[in-house]
């Protein structure tokens, strides 16, 4: 009798034993196929190398991109805004799921996602040979993908589904007591950097400076086969036209295309106060290329002081602090003169 109690006891505990077994094994194969649809984070240890922002309407979008010099270029036009940048990867490296769409509510969000939602693909630098430190032959592969919505009702969460999967989630970053789809913003003007050109003497290969006011005081500074620069005609890269100039001073001058920035863009309100103080006609436009090919240029207009200013009087008159540049042919914005004053110099300037 007691043998047979323990054979019993035996076989329940081996019973139990498969059981707790088959459970963990289902659980463990379920949560790996729940976590290809709720996982929205970015490893820390992978480096990202793109990132597209893209509304569904294809109304707005934006690619950043990581160069060479681990610089962030938007839309392979302008700088991006670094920071910006590393907030976002900071952010999506914190990301997590708080809870699923309950059912009843997931047609509706879907259909919101659908509507109104923002993709965001990321790529990592992927290595083909990858055996200890030795990584060779890079590539940029997708990590992620997923579609943001609005913030949830209560604000705390921001409604998110994967791309290849059918379920959404409410996505937040712990100890963050908001939503945060404003991170996923496709316009292009949030992702801008100020900064228009910042090049070392180096990297530059050519700058063209046209003066409209005094067009004998334009010129080409480009770089020679022996790496040092001349001053060409505007219209003839072939014609010298300055064989000695101050080096002091063009020194001060080349070595000034760090770090050139606007203060910042013009919104409406900004724009129709520019059609009241912007002079009709530029003074001056520069252009800069790399020796990589980056090009960046600005037209500088000068601005008349507000009539409300203190410093200002019946008969308007320059601003001497501030003036409006046209960047890349396309937006206005406004900026400071001692910033633009260092590279705002006509020929005349190198004369010895």
């Amino acid at each position: 009798m007691e043998r047979k109690k323990v054979y019993i006891l035996l076989i329940l505990s081996l019973f139990l034993f498969l059981t707790a077994l088959f459970v963990f094994w289902f659980s463990h194969t379920g949560s790996t196929l729940r976590a290809s649809d709720s996982d929205f984070s970015i490893d820390r240890s992978l480096e990202v190398v793109q990132i597209e922002i893209l509304s569904l309407d294809d109304s707005q979008g934006v690619m950043l991109e990581k160069d060479s010099e681990g610089r962030w270029i938007l839309n392979a036009r302008y700088f991006a805004n670094d920071l910006a940048v590393e907030q976002l990867l900071g952010s999506m490296r914190r990301m997590r799921v708080r809870t699923p769409v309950s059912i009843e509510n997931r047609d509706n969000v879907e259909k919101m996602l659908q509507e109104q939602g923002i993709e965001v693909n990321v790529w990592v630098r992927g290595y083909r040979v990858h055996f200890g430190n030795l990584r060779l032959l890079p590539y940029n592969r997708l990590y992620q993908s997923f579609l943001v919505g609005e913030d949830t009702p209560d604000g705390q969460s921001t409604y998110m589904r994967k791309t290849r999967s059918q379920m959404a989630f409410r996505i937040h970053i712990p100890s963050h007591e908001s939503g945060i789809a404003y991170l996923f913003d496709p316009s292009e003007r949030e992702w801008r950097d100020p900064v228009i050109i910042d090049l070392r003497k180096e990297q530059i290969a050519s700058i063209s400076v046209k003066v409209f006011e005094n067009p004998g005081q334009s010129y080409q500074i480009l770089r020679k086969a022996d790496d040092s620069f001349g001053f060409f005609d505007f219209e003839d890269k072939n014609r010298e036209i300055l064989t000695e100039f101050d080096t002091l001073r063009f020194d001060r001058f080349i070595s000034a295309f760090r770090d050139v920035h606007y203060e910042s863009l013009l919104n409406e309100k900004d724009e129709i106060l520019r059609k009241e103080l912007m002079w009709d006609d530029p003074y001056m436009k520069i252009q800069v290329e790399s020796q990589d090919g980056f090009r960046a240029s600005f037209t500088a207009f000068k601005r008349n002081l507000p009539a409300d200013t203190p410093d200002s009087d019946q008969q308007l008159r320059p601003d001497p602090n501030r003036l409006y540049i046209q960047v890349n042919g396309e937006e206005f914005a406004i900026a400071q003169y001692y910033v633009f004053n260092r590279i705002l110099r006509p020929l005349s300037f190198f004369e010895i």
